[in-house]
């Protein structure tokens, strides 16, 4: 086995003159080019993400209107990064796996502190695929869900909240910096 390896860095020195040479060994003998190799494991899953806009803001054509008031605070929950102005995404096989979680928050309600999701005065639309061999997929919409709400920090640029026991099976909970979208945050200098 020395002799192989010394007989193929001579080789390899000889067809690429003084360069680096590195030799990386694959899983169970495969090459990572191999075309029948398995696709490399991803460690690094996206990191969700959460934006805010006023509901008044929304764009027009914005097909996701549940709100009473313009003022209401509309919150994106995302299984994946986002950009303004959000958009609502329809749960599939195809696009497994993904959640979303939007919330609409009252401007009574949308201040400092901690909201029980439970409130009727709150809208809620989710929707969940899961990479199943049998496909898992589902949505809701209504007033009202389960888990809490805590604004932490706010001002005209972004929030900082706490979103616990809320999503379908919980995904969406976490620690999140929401980036503000709309009108206010689009003609800011330099935009």
């Amino acid at each position: 086995m020395k002799r192989f390896l010394m007989v193929l860095g001579v080789i390899a020195i000889a067809s690429t003159g003084c360069d680096e040479i590195v030799f990386t060994s694959g899983l169970d003998g495969e090459h990572p080019s191999d075309p029948d190799s398995p696709p490399p494991v991803d460690d690094d899953p996206p990191v969700p993400s959460a934006l805010a806009m006023r509901a008044g803001d929304l764009p027009p054509e914005f097909e996701f209107q549940m709100w009473e008031d313009p003022d209401s605070l509309i919150l994106f929950f995302n299984s994946d990064v986002q950009e303004c102005p959000p958009t609502v995404i329809e749960a599939t096989c195809e696009n497994a796996p993904l959640w979303q979680l939007i919330l609409t928050i009252p401007p009574d309600l949308a201040v400092t502190g901690l909201i029980e999701l439970s409130d009727q005065r709150i809208l809620f639309s989710e929707s969940l695929s899961e990479a199943t061999p049998s496909c898992a997929f589902g949505s809701g919409r209504g007033t009202g869900t389960r888990g809490t709400l805590e604004i932490v920090t706010s001002d005209e640029t972004s929030l900082f909240v706490k979103l616990r026991g809320a999503g379908m099976k919980d995904q969406a909970s976490g620690d999140y910096t929401v980036q503000r979208c709309g009108a206010a945050v689009e003609t800011a200098p330099g935009g």
